[in-house]
């Protein structure tokens, strides 16, 4: 959803977007000099309507100054008929950042003269946001395939699976080969074996690695590792599986995303309990170090599920630092080690 899209919405649609500070409208009547902002419009601001003198120049004052060029000036306003669709950052008052989809439109008198002008605003921060990220995300993604040829990704509880284009590149298989059988990248004679295993470890939700022999493009065979752990919600029923694979012998980088999201919910108490004995650490010292109360360690160790996951992130994150790692064994054990 953009500007664009706020013409085509119900009134009940635009008056729920206004009053969550997700859209607002302005108008200038140019003859009294008179400017009017709806009360959405204050929000996404960060502004008071009740201490706040609504004016162009205000609106202009606040938009980034990389991205102020690219605003009409008054002047510049008053002599076109409308302003194109424009996607602009602005700075508010706290010094937060917000992300605006706009567009404006001149009202003529009957005699053709401006009369006024009014626009439309909407808040696309979070949009721009997922975008940006999904963009570095893409690019992380091919880099470590460009480097390692290592690849990621994921399948849902009813085995549908969401393979990237490093997949098929990698494989020389289509989107159209892989949904019929996602395991048709495994040579034939070892197909049904680590169909088998991954079947298994699907029923009871447990981490698992399979070590299949991959038909690569170009006609090649090749041995490859994959890592797979579940997703599991607040309610620990598994709503995702995230898999890494890449070449056997590779030397394998940090986990990230959700398959570090998989790795971390995986951790249990006892390998806490290991990891801290291989430092030489007291519950105290753990907490201290992550930043953590002792009370949200002894919870992380005697009940890990029920921990928040920004809670058990800083954790392990702690851990990694300081040289414990989390290593995933052929039997899908997680075997606790210090560098």
């Amino acid at each position: 959803m953009d500007v664009d899209s706020l013409p085509f919405s119900s009134k009940q649609l635009l008056r729920l977007l206004d009053s969550q500070g997700i859209s607002g409208t302005w108008e200038w009547h140019f003859a009294s000099d008179q400017h009017v902002w709806s009360s959405g419009l204050f929000r996404i601001l960060g502004l008071d309507p009740q201490t706040t003198r609504p004016s162009y120049e205000l609106l202009i004052g606040l938009v980034h100054p990389e991205d102020r060029g690219r605003m009409a000036s008054g002047a510049g306003l008053i002599g076109a008929m409308s302003q194109e669709k424009q996607t602009i950052r602005v700075i508010r008052p706290g010094g937060s950042n917000r992300v605006l989809s706009l567009r404006s439109e001149i009202h003529l008198a009957p005699d053709g003269r401006p009369q006024g002008i009014a626009g439309s605003v909407l808040d696309v921060t979070e949009r721009e946001n997922l975008r940006r990220a999904l963009a570095a995300e893409r690019r992380r993604r091919r880099a470590l395939f460009d480097r390692t040829r290592t690849l990621t990704f994921s399948n849902d509880p009813d085995y549908a699976y969401t393979f990237t284009e490093e997949a098929y590149e990698l494989t020389g298989l289509s989107p159209e080969e892989t949904a019929d059988d996602a395991f048709l990248a495994i040579v034939t004679e070892e197909r049904e074996h680590w169909r088998a295993v991954s079947l298994a470890a699907h029923q009871v939700g447990q981490v698992y690695t399979m070590k299949p022999v991959l038909y690569i493009a170009g006609g090649k065979r090749e041995r490859f590792e994959i890592f797979t752990v579940p997703i599991v919600d607040g309610r620990g029923q598994v709503v995702d599986w995230s898999n890494l694979a890449r070449p056997l012998g590779t030397r394998g980088s940090p986990p990230v995303g959700m398959l570090l999201k998989g790795l971390e919910q995986a951790i249990a108490g006892r390998h806490l309990r290991a990891a801290r004995a291989l430092l030489d650490w007291s519950m105290s010292d753990l907490a201290r170090a992550a930043g953590l109360s002792l009370s949200t360690v002894k919870r992380m160790e005697e009940h890990p599920d029920g921990t928040a996951q920004q809670s058990r992130h800083k954790a392990m994150e702690t851990l990694r630092r300081f040289g414990i790692r989390f290593s995933v064994m052929d039997d899908g054990l997680i075997a606790v080690g210090h560098r």
